[in-house]
Parts: structure tokens; sequence; C-alpha cells
């Protein structure tokens, strides 16, 4: 008995230590990606940053003039998801909700936006592009198992359903979540992240959820 609440007391007592451990692996991956950010303490967010500056050369604006706080994770994959937005000519989006406290449409079960896990994506822009906003330039209905991208009509459908294509394979997301998914998504894309304690790579193996 007294072993068993002797190993019970160093887990305790190891808990804050691997939980900083992990938040300073994290951060150290923003530094070395150059990253502008500061840290902030929010309920709920386990490595909270505020970024202020483009993430994988996308800048990214809010709609409802918020700042971009996010989970140090999902930061991490939004950066590295910039390969895919620029290669396609995107250099700008407007988001309008990252961080945000409440529960998931028609359930009592927390939004990951309540965690900084999710980003809630509107228009994506660019000089070769112009603006494609979600609710009026995303196609529905494209893409199958064996060709995701599908034939899309304009060339603004293209961008964003090839773009749908590369964030769902990345592995970089847990969901992907367009307007194809259902009416809560007709004009923006939800890009949510597992935490950082559950991403054993930077890459999952699986595409994301969508």
């Amino acid at each position: 008995m007294r072993l068993v609440l002797a190993l019970v007391l160093v887990a305790v007592l190891a808990a804050p230590a691997r939980a900083e451990r992990t938040a300073k692996s994290c951060l150290a991956e923003l530094d070395a990606r150059g990253i502008s950010y500061h840290r902030v303490s929010k309920k709920g967010v386990a490595i909270g940053v505020e970024v202020d500056g483009p993430l994988g050369g996308v800048a990214f604006t809010s709609s409802n003039a918020k700042p971009l706080i996010l989970d140090c994770s999902l930061a991490i994959s939004l950066d590295e998801a910039g390969r895919y937005l620029t290669a396609l000519g995107v250099t700008a989006v407007v988001f309008s909700s990252s961080y945000s406290v409440r529960n998931v449409r028609g359930t009592n079960h927390p939004s990951k936006h309540s965690y900084a896990l999710a980003i809630d994506i509107h228009t994506f822009r660019g000089d070769a592009i112009g603006a494609l906003q979600v609710d009026l330039d995303f196609e529905q209905g494209l893409g199958d198992a064996v060709d995701c991208v599908g034939q899309p009509l304009t060339a603004g459908g293209a961008v964003l359903s090839v773009l749908r294509c590369q964030l769902v394979r990345s592995g970089l997301f847990r969901l992907v979540l367009t307007p194809d998914y259902d009416d809560a998504h007709h004009d923006h894309f939800h890009l949510e992240a597992r935490p950082w304690t559950d991403r054993d790579e930077l890459r999952a193996t699986e595409p994301a959820i969508h």
C-alpha cells in the first residue's frame, strides 16, 4: 500500500515537470521557425501564444479585430501548412475565430476553439488569386477517394479544392471541415490540431477527418 501511494505521489509531482518540458519543446520549435509570438495565459489553453507575425509566409488577419491566440501546437501546424498556401498563391487569410470559449453547436461538449486548438478561416488572398471567399468560391461535392480534387468549374474553386485536399492529407490537422461537412461550415475552413502532448511526430500518418 505504501509503495502504491509513493508511486502515485511521484506521478503527481512529476506531472507539472512533464507539462513544462512539453511546453518548452513546443515553444522551442516556434523559436526555431522564427515565429513572432509571446506567451499568454488563457483558461483551458495548454500552451497559449499570441502570434503577431506571419505563419509559414502567410499573414493572418482577424475579421473582428481580435488577436491571433493559438495553442502552440496549432501555431506550428499552421506554420508548416504555409507551404501549401503560398504554393497556391495565398499570402494572407482572414479568420473569424481562434480562441473562443464555446460548445460545439447543438451539444454540451466544449469546442476545440475553447482550447485554442482550432481556427476558422473565411478568406484566402493573394496577388495572383485575388480574394477567395469560402462561402462564394468553394465548390461543394468535388472529388472522391481516388481523385481528391475532382473537376472544379472555376479557378478559385480549383485553388480551394486543391488546398482542402492538401490540408486533409498533410497529417498536420485532426479535423479539416469545409462546406462539404455541414451547413455550420458553409463559409469557412475549420482547421483543428491535436494537443502537443498527443503528437508523436509533427505529421500524423493518417489524413484528417473531413
